[in-house]
Order: structure tokens, then C-alpha cells, then sequence
């Protein structure tokens, strides 16, 4: 999607959410020419950090911004304290394990209703879905918080991409007590650790397992199971085991198809030549059957049912490998190494990454470069950053601001651009939820996409506008901008006011759109608060704004 296009429904959208402003496209890049030193400082905390908070980027020109990224590539040395008190003290179950939430959000009493009136099961049911609220609503603020505060800003866009590449629905099932511990112990453990590890983290954490459905996933039934169960059908009184064959639900493919279409070699496409079938679906979903989740009243855990195992042989002809079908958990443990160090994921994986912080369409070149990294450390996702965000194509001209913004990215960087205080996330889920990006709650298992065209609705981005008027005149719920953001400014006149606001808010340069809109502001005589508020709003939903 070029940025003409880009510029063009922004445009719109601002129409829609201020009638009677003049929709004038935006700027195209000028490819070719170097980057200023400020613009690189500018972009690298547009790409590697959710936005600059004010005077960052002075801060990174004074720094050299190669310096700062190195630091951002070793976030454990970073101190971080401050927001993680502030997360025990008011998102504690984002720390428990998943046998601790199961036994601190799941109440008891409900496993023995018989003993229950009415009136107290439903009382004891209504707590249920208050805990699991606070469960999942705690996951969320804490997802915003850490985005929008912490000092680890590479960390935060990385497991950002993780999050996404790696997609539960926290609202499934289980999940909604799942998907804080399966974020910490799949995600941020090993984000800066080898793909191999995070996979194998993945495939035997509770979250996923519950919400691919794999808990389910059994080895199919025999020919002589069929004819047991048929013929024990016509009998009055079945056996325990012809009752156990009948429950027995078969094989699950979910898991299987999508570790390899969206975790690890990919679909076939121009960008990456996927190989898998689906009879190779099929052979991987026979292999893990048995990868399921042992509940208990205060234990979650990961087990392997060897009862549940398809002991059949198997092929996979994608990784061209056969399997006797007598390994159990060992069989579902190769495949996933070998997905994991296959030259297919390395290629997907890293087409992926450069998409994220380069530009929708990579430069193949950075591709092959970082994919060759991928293959030569077997997976460190450390070297393979590093090989992205320090190689030249990183911060040519061509990629510079040639991103959008999803709901969640603009939300953080409006807030860190304002130097916002965050009291509590509740307006601004809200808000995100409209924009179409319901935090942890992606209902594809694809997570949300972070190319342009999947947020271009004008109709969506109004929402945004609406979030920009609001917080640049102090009526977001729970978000609070610094007392004296404006004082510096309420000195000067209207035209001076525009000027310094737009330094601050787009160092990078303004679109002339948003410099119409904002001279059309400065015209209106307003009072010198009124004019800094409609300024900064205007800034804030602006086309450059947007841009990445």
C-alpha cells in the first residue's frame, strides 16, 4: 500500500471525525537521500520503542543511536523496577504460574454443586466470572502499562510482535486464566533466547493447548475399537472401556496445521515458498496426540498421555522424516526441533521480522541476510535482531515512516509522546476495543496484522481521531498529561504554539494536510488553552502521525 494511500484515508477519516476540514493528501517519501542523524534518532524510537516520550530524541542524537539500540538489545541490565512494583501491586495474577491462577480465580465450590442450592450456585458462578474478569482485565492493563512505561521499549515491541506471531484468544475457555502465565513463560522468557526453545515452550504450555484444542487430540480409533463400539452399542449395559472408546473424540488437527502454517515454515507464498501438505497436517496432528493438560482444583499443568498416542508410523514429507510411531512424547518433541531449524522457518521468521520494523514489503536482501544469521546460530533471536536493525537497509530513506501504525501502536506512542501519567487502562481499552484491536483478545489465531491495509477503514480510524481529541484535551478516563505540558508554549502566540508542538509531536516533519489544519486553528482566535489542546489534537490524529 503506497502512502499516498495511506495519507489518503487518514484524510478522510479526520473529514469524518471534524466536518468542513479540508482533505488535503499527505507527502510521499523521497527516496535517495540519506537520513538526517535526527531523523534516524526519530525513527529509531518509531520502530525499536512504541514512540519517542519528550526529548528523547535529543536524548538519543546526544547518545548515538547505535548506542542506545545496543543498550535495548540487553534489556535484563535496564532497571525496570519501578513499573514492575507498580505491576505486582495492581496486576499480580500476570505473575502466577497456571496452576496458581486455576487455584486463585476457579473457586472451589463450584466442583460440588450437587450439594448447592440455587440461589447459592448462582451466586458462587456470578463470583466465578467476576474472578475471571479481573483475571483477564489485569492481563490487559498490564499489557498497555508495560507498552507505555517501561524503560525496556525493545523488549515491549518484541514481545508485541511475539504476542501476535504466537496468537491466543484470551477470552477462550480456559484461556482467560491461561494467557497471562502462557505470555510470561512462552513469550518474555524467551524473547531474547533461541526460536527452538520458545516453540517447544509454546507447544507444551496449557494456553496453546487449550486454545488450538489440542486437550482433545486422540489417537483415531481402530478398525476393532469401531466394531467394539458397534457392537456394544446394541447392548443394554456397555462396559466401562466400550464407554471410554465412545468418549474417545479422535484426532485434532488445529495444533498441528497451525504451528506449521503460522508458527514455523509458513503457507506458500511469492515471500516465502512454504512446503508442507496436508498430509504432512495430518502426520504432525497424529504425533501429538496426547499433548494435553492435566486440570486439577489448584494444578495446571502440561502432560503427555501415552494411552492417547497414535503409535501408528508417520511421515512428514516437509521435513522428510519417518517416525516408527513407538517414540510417544519424543516423536512431537523431533518434529518441532526440526521445525524449528528448518531453512523454511528461518526464511519465514525473519520475512516476518523485517516486516515489522522495516516495511510491509522487505527488502529481500535484509530477508536472506537475517534468515542466514537464523541458520548459522541456530536460531538466536538476539543475532538476528541485531542483524535487522543494524544493517543498512534499516534506515535508508525508503523505509523511513513507510509504516502505519496499528490501534495499539498509535494509542502507546499518543501516550508516551505526551509524557501521559496512567492511573488506570480502562478508557483506553475501551477505546482500543472500538479501533478494532481488542487487546489479547484476537479472535484468528493469525494474531493482528501489522500491515496498513488491514486498518485503513475510515470509518475505524475515526476512533482514533476521537482518542486524539480526547487526550489533548484532558478527557481520556484514567490518563492524565503532565501538569505543565503546555506551560513552556502558553506564552506565545498561536503561530509559535504550532510551531513548538510540532517539534515535539513530529520531529520527522509535517504533512501538509495537518499543516493546513493546524494554520487553519491558528486563525481562529482562540484562547491561548484552547488553541495549544486543538493543536496538539490535530497533531495527534495527523496522517504523519500515523506513519511509522
Amino acid at each position: 500500500m503506497s502512502r499516498s494511500a495511506v495519507s489518503a484515508a487518514l484524510v478522510l477519516a479526520a473529514a469524518l471525525a471534524c466536518p468542513g476540514e479540508d482533505p488535503t493528501p499527505g507527502t510521499q517519501a523521497q527516496p535517495g537521500t540519506k537520513l538526517t542523524q535526527r531523523e534516524i534518532a526519530f525513527h529509531c524510537l518509531n520502530r525499536l520503542s512504541f514512540g519517542p516520550r519528550p526529548g528523547e530524541v535529543d536524548d538519543i542524537l546526544s547518545r548515538g543511536w547505535m548506542a542506545w539500540a545496543l543498550e535495548q538489545l540487553e534489556p535484563e541490565k535496564i532497571d525496570d523496577s519501578a513499573l514492575q512494583d507498580r505491576l505486582k501491586r495492581d496486576c499480580p495474577s500476570v505473575f502466577m504460574t497456571a496452576s496458581e491462577a486455576i487455584d486463585r480465580f476457579r473457586p472451589k465450590e463450584l466442583k460440588d454443586r450437587k450439594s448447592l442450592s440455587p440461589e447459592e450456585l448462582l451466586k458462587l458462578q456470578q463470583e466465578f466470572n467476576r474472578l475471571r474478569r479481573d483475571a483477564q482485565e489485569e492481563m490487559r492493563s498490564a499489557v498497555v502499562l508495560r507498552a507505555a512505561l517501561s524503560k525496556r521499549q525493545l523488549n515491549e515491541v518484541l514481545v508485541n510482535f511475539w504476542r501476535n506471531h504466537f496468537s491466543i484468544d484470551q477470552s477462550k475457555d480456559q484461556c482467560q486464566l491461561l494467557a497471562a502465565s502462557y505470555e510470561e513463560e512462552v513469550i518474555r522468557r524467551h524473547v531474547f533466547g533461541k526460536f527452538e526453545d520458545m516453540l517447544m515452550a509454546c507447544a507444551k504450555n496449557p494456553g496453546m493447548l487449550v486454545y488450538l484444542d489440542n486437550v482433545f487430540s486422540q489417537r483415531p480409533l481402530s478398525e476393532r475399537e469401531k466394531e467394539m463400539v458397534e457392537r456394544g452399542g446394541a447392548n443394554r449395559k456397555k462396559s466401562e472401556f466400550i464407554q471410554k472408546l465412545e468418549r474417545q473424540r479422535g484426532l485434532n488437527e488445529n495444533f498441528a496445521r497451525e504451528l506449521m502454517e503460522l508458527h514455523t515454515v509458513g503457507v506458500q507464498n511469492e515471500n516465502v515458498p512454504g512446503g508442507y501438505t496436508q498430509q504432512d497436517v495430518i502426520a504432525v496432528a497424529r504425533a501429538l496426540t496426547g499433548w494435553t493438560v492435566s486440570f486439577g482444583e489448584d494444578r495446571c499443568e502440561f502432560v503427555f498421555r501415552k494411552e492417547w498416542h497414535d503409535d501408528d508410523p508417520k511421515k512428514i514429507g516437509v521435513l522428510n522424516l519417518s517416525l516408527t510411531g513407538a517414540g510417544g512424547i519424543e516423536e512431537g518433541e523431533e518434529i518441532i526441533r526440526r521445525l524449528a531449524r528448518h531453512p523454511l522457518t528461518a526464511k519465514f521468521i525473519c520475512w516476518k521480522l523485517c516486516r515489522h520494523l522495516v516495511n510491509d514489503q522487505p527488502p529481500a536482501a535484509l530477508v536472506d541476510k537475517a534468515a542466514a544469521e537464523y541458520l548459522k546460530t541456530g536460531g538466536d533471536l538476539k543475532a538476528v535482531y541485531q542483524a535487522i536493525v543494524f544493517g543498512e537497509d534499516f534506515y535508508r530513506r525508503e523505509n523511513f515512516r513507510v509504516k502505519f501504525k496499528t490501534p495499539f501502536e498509535f494509542t502507546i506512542s499518543a501516550l508516551r509522546a505526551t509524557g501521559s501519567s496512567i492511573e488506570n487502562t480502562n478508557e483506553t481499552l475501551r477505546m482500543l476495543d472500538q479501533m478494532g484491536q481488542p487487546t489479547c483478545r484476537s479472535k484468528d489465531p493469525t494474531g493482528f496484522f501489522d500491515q496498513a491495509e488491514a486498518w485503513l477503514d475510515p470509518g475505524v480510524l475515526v476512533y482514533r481521531w476521537q482518542f486524539a481529541l480526547r487526550l489533548a484535551s484532558g478527557r481520556m478516563g484514567g490518563i492524565t498529561m503532565p501538569a505543565d505540558y503546555f506551560k513552556p508554549i502558553l506564552a506565545k502566540d498561536p503561530a509559535g504554539m504550532k510551531e513548538a508542538l510540532e517539534a515535539t509531536i513530529l520531529p520527522g516533519g509535517v504533512d501538509p494536510a495537518t499543516e493546513a489544519r493546524c494554520a487553519a486553528i491558528v486563525k481562529q482566535g482562540l484562547k491561548p488553552r484552547q488553541a495549544a489542546e486543538a493543536l496538539l489534537g490535530a497533531l495527534l490524529g495527523s496522517p504523519t502521525f500515523q506513519e511509522q
